[in-house]
Parts: structure tokens; C-alpha cells; sequence
């Protein structure tokens, strides 16, 4: 996994997102990617537990408009991802107490944290650039993020 678009796909993409808090995001990303068949159900709850009590001890809103909520469990084989597009931007309590607009939410197996801690690394490197972190908030489709992240 070299790159952000590698982890995205059709269904793990929210637009024009909407939540009024820091557990509500979480939720409301963790429900989709059960609506798309991504986690199961069953695991919802747990991993819900799991990404808020990382938030607890730190926030992942790592500034600049952009936070990765995260979380390692055993529940899931594969890393699972999603991302969100919030244009009028959440309170999250970010490091540099800005609102956020791109959120990546990010469950990964127990047994391969290690591995996606190059992942996060890669993300926030990708977004890191003002210029293409606005044209992901304007874009309305996949192919309109592939596009400006192969430059990145």
C-alpha cells in the first residue's frame, strides 16, 4: 500500500458529510462501512468502543483540516477504510484546534499494526498539501480524487 487511492474505493467514500460531533463521526462512518458490507454488524459496537477510546487518550485530528481515526482490533482480517468529506467542517478537537473536512477512518487487524503504521504515515503525507487537501473537499466523485491524489 503505497498510496491513499489504494485504499479507497466506490463505497468506502462519504460526500458532503455531516455530524455535529467527534462520536457521531465515528459512528456514522463505522454504520457505513457496515451498509456496504465492510465490517459485520455483530463487531459494529466494539469497534465504535475501540476507535472512541483511542480518541480519548489522543485525538487523531492531526490539523490542517484532516484527522485518521483509528484503531487495531482482532475482529477484523484486512485493513478496513473509509473516508469522509465534510466541506463546512467538524469540531474534532484537532492539535491545531481547527474544524475538520477529510476524515480517514481506519480499522486495522490486531496483527498487522505495525505494517499500517506506514500507512498512516502515507496518509498524512498525502494530505499534507493545502492545494490538493481543497480539491478533495470540491470533489463529488472517486475518479475526481484519483485524479488530483496520482500527483500527490
Amino acid at each position: 500500500m503505497n498510496h491513499l487511492v489504494d485504499i479507497l474505493n466506490e463505497s468506502n467514500i462519504i460526500f458532503d458529510f455531516q455530524a455535529e460531533s467527534k462520536e457521531e463521526v465515528i459512528q456514522k462512518m463505522v454504520d457505513h462501512l457496515v451498509s456496504v458490507g465492510e465490517l459485520e454488524v455483530e463487531k459494529k459496537d466494539d469497534i465504535i468502543k475501540s476507535l472512541i477510546h483511542r480518541e480519548n487518550s489522543m485525538s487523531t485530528g492531526i490539523g490542517s483540516g484532516v484527522a485518521i481515526p483509528h484503531c487495531s482490533v482482532s475482529y477484523v482480517e484486512e485493513l478496513k477504510s473509509a473516508m469522509a468529506i465534510a466541506p463546512q467542517g467538524i469540531e474534532f478537537a484537532s492539535i491545531d484546534g481547527k474544524p475538520v473536512t477529510i476524515f480517514i477512518l481506519l480499522i486495522v487487524p490486531k496483527s498487522k499494526f505495525q505494517e499500517h503504521i506506514k500507512t498512516l504515515a502515507m496518509i498524512a503525507k498525502t494530505l499534507n498539501q493545502p492545494d490538493e487537501r481543497e480539491k478533495i473537499i470540491q470533489s463529488k466523485s472517486l475518479e475526481e480524487i484519483k485524479s488530483i491524489l496520482v500527483d500527490c
